[in-house]
């Protein structure tokens, strides 16, 4: 029988160590941390095969009922998201599958395979109370401006990030619950790290969504 607990599923040391500065994440794969007796935490590995598989492991081995994913996300073209803004991500695409010809981008699919995340009815207060949007998956950042443009019309996403909708298809196959939250840090084609608002977006994540979240179910 599957436990009524949540598992905060964060992908990358970088942004654990915002979420969680005081707690190691080497082995939070085999020992997930214990926010409470409700939450448990893990930082789950960045991109969609390496998260993809170490969340399915966790569900299976854990036995978690519920999912949130956590991270930041870059905002793609015309979605007149700015860094820092937090979203609540509703539905995702996988972003790069297909293929480069004459410097253009052309998706195997004629149109977006779409992913959704459990209904944002069922979701905690601070997650609901998030702007819905619809994100893509991809493996690889680019900075070519004609990609990221025929990623934001063609998918109709307004965020990119690197796990979502593998994890979303994971997560409802096994029974699960998920819920994607993410902080933007960057506009999409900028590649130089050192502009991203990662700390202070990650941290008003903290604050405004994951600690309402967990301090409500104690």
């Amino acid at each position: 029988m599957r436990k009524q607990k949540t598992l905060v599923a964060v992908p990358s040391p970088q942004e654990w160590k915002i979420f969680f500065p005081k707690i190691p994440y080497g082995q939070t794969l085999v020992r997930p941390y214990s926010i409470n007796a409700l939450f448990d935490a893990a930082c789950v590995g960045i991109g969609i095969v390496d998260f993809t598989a170490n969340l399915t492991e966790l569900i299976c081995t854990k036995s978690y009922s519920r999912v949130v994913i956590a991270g930041v996300a870059g905002a793609l073209p015309h979605s007149g998201l700015e860094t820092g803004t937090l979203v609540r991500v509703d539905e995702e695409c996988v972003g790069d599958v297909g293929y480069w010809n004459d410097n253009e981008f052309h998706s195997f699919f004629k149109k977006p395979k779409v992913f959704s995340a459990t209904s944002s009815k069922l979701s905690p207060p601070s997650i609901l109370a998030l702007p819905g949007v619809r994100g893509i998956s991809v493996n690889t950042l680019t900075a070519s401006r004609r990609a990221l443009e025929y990623r934001a019309e063609f998918f109709g996403a307004q965020i990119e990030a690197m796990e979502g909708a593998a994890a979303f298809r994971i997560a409802q196959t096994l029974g699960a619950q998920i819920f994607e939250v993410r902080a933007i840090s960057n506009l999409t084609g900028d590649m130089d790290s050192n502009r991203w608002n990662l700390k202070e977006s990650l941290r008003s994540l903290l604050k405004k969504v994951l600690i309402p979240m967990w301090e409500c179910a104690k």
